[in-house]
């Protein structure tokens, strides 16, 4: 099998690195990535993950593409030149449109990081956890124009554990694409396979995140801002804002840990705040509580409510609305 991989940023290594290390009965004859990206205060240009990996296995420069779009005439007939069997594909962060997909002589294959129908788009590590579900997994499925609309070859799940954010999920779907794409792989070369198409009753979607996803909204129950607040983490994050303590302005902090707590003070207004030598607890929107345990004041580091308190925190005022 002559596989060609597209993908981009760092959830799409393992797969690379997985499926080079079939050599030689199936080998990785090119690889396809998004161009470089200014990074930094220097603005130097760096290559994506996919690149640096890529080139760290030993694959040829010829054989590594960066197009700004791989539809070009030009791009497709380097690429046909290649003769692949299958396109592997997982977060490549480009659209493919027939005449790429035709690259394949067999199959072009998408690993997705959700139980399709379940999630299709940019987001669906996110979702899974915005939503509190208890499981997420890998589906490989044979792609089409359609977003995430293809038939399933195989599908694995596994459980979300309670301490779960979207780092450490992220990281565990990264591992298990790249299993995922072995498997496909095997099961490709040894013929003949089938797709199971998607209940399309059963579909939903999720968006790509932007820097402004993670405001923290007050008003929603202490169970889904918990879920949100892992779900932001590491990015955007979780945002609020709290007042100084002379009343003066407000500063943003990045919520990095916490967990919901039913709370019977009922008279308390929704987003206010009391603390101890530990933790904030702030009053939510079905007036349960959310526990704080962890906070990033905007432009420091990640630090427990208690060093927060005895150092940056003095000059807050905790029992202040917070928005």
């Amino acid at each position: 099998m002559r596989i060609l991989f597209l993908g981009t940023p760092d959830y799409a290594v393992p797969s690379l690195i997985r499926l080079h290390a079939l050599a030689p009965k199936h080998v990785v004859v090119g690889v396809v990535s998004q161009p470089d990206k200014a990074k930094g205060r220097s603005k130097e240009l760096s290559p994506p993950p996919v690149v640096e990996a890529a080139r760290k296995l030993g694959i040829p420069n010829d054989a590594i593409f960066q197009p700004p779009t791989i539809n070009k005439t030009a791009v497709l007939e380097k690429l046909r030149a290649l003769a692949p069997d299958v396109l592997c594909v997982v977060a490549y962060g480009g659209l493919l449109r027939q005449n790429a997909l035709n690259l394949a002589k067999l199959y072009p294959i998408n690993a997705h990081g959700s139980l399709l129908p379940k999630y299709r788009g940019a987001s669906p590590i996110q979702a899974a956890l915005l939503n509190g579900d208890a499981e997420s997994g890998v589906c490989i499925m044979k792609m089409e124009l359609g977003l995430d609309t293809g038939p399933v070859l195989l599908r694995h799940a596994i459980p979300i554990a309670p301490t779960d954010d979207a780092g450490t999920l992220h990281d565990k779907l990264a591992a298990l694409s790249a299993e995922c794409f072995v498997e496909a792989i095997e099961k490709i070369a040894a013929g003949p396979v089938s797709f199971e198409p998607q209940d399309e009753s059963k579909a939903s979607h999720c968006a790509k995140l932007e820097k402004n996803s993670g405001t923290i909204n007050w008003e929603s129950s202490a169970d889904a801002l918990e879920h949100f607040i892992r779900a932001m983490n590491p990015w955007p994050g979780a945002w609020t804002s709290v007042s100084l303590r002379d009343g003066s302005q407000k500063v943003r902090v990045r919520i990095c840990g916490a967990t919901a707590r039913a709370d019977d003070s009922e008279l308390q207004p929704t987003g206010s705040g009391t603390a101890n030598a530990e933790q904030f607890d702030v009053i939510c929107g079905n007036g349960g509580a959310l526990v704080i345990t962890q906070i990033q004041p905007e432009g420091k580091r990640p630090m427990s409510v208690a060093e927060f308190l005895r150092g940056a925190g003095r000059k807050y005022m905790p029992q202040s609305l917070w928005q």
